[in-house]
């Protein structure tokens, strides 16, 4: 990945502007941090109204039926596949309630 690649999906995932992002100097990390351990990762989902994360909760039966997107007040169902792990920072991005057309 380059470093504008980097940027640029710092950016998007953020909501903040290139400009800002490029001041701030973000680098990419190779391997996985020292201090990761396996408890510290969780199941996350994207939330398709505003994009935010959404930490599913744990259970050993497996994750919800729904996901609880407390930003938009907003229950939603999702594909296994949008299933994903995260670390503890899960990164919450400025809600953006998209309007239906």
């Amino acid at each position: 990945m380059t470093r504008s690649q980097l940027d640029r999906t710092v950016a998007r995932r953020t909501g903040e502007p290139l400009a800002v992002i490029r001041r701030l100097g973000f680098q990419a990390r190779s391997g996985r941090p020292d201090d990761l351990e396996s408890e510290d990762l969780h199941l996350a989902v994207d939330c398709p109204f505003c994009g935010g994360g959404v930490t599913l909760p744990p259970s050993p039966a497996g994750p919800p039926a729904l996901a609880d997107c407390g930003g938009c007040d907003v229950e939603f169902e999702f594909a296994a596949a949008d299933v994903y792990a995260a670390g503890p920072g899960l990164v919450r991005r400025p809600h953006r309630r998209i309007e239906a057309a």
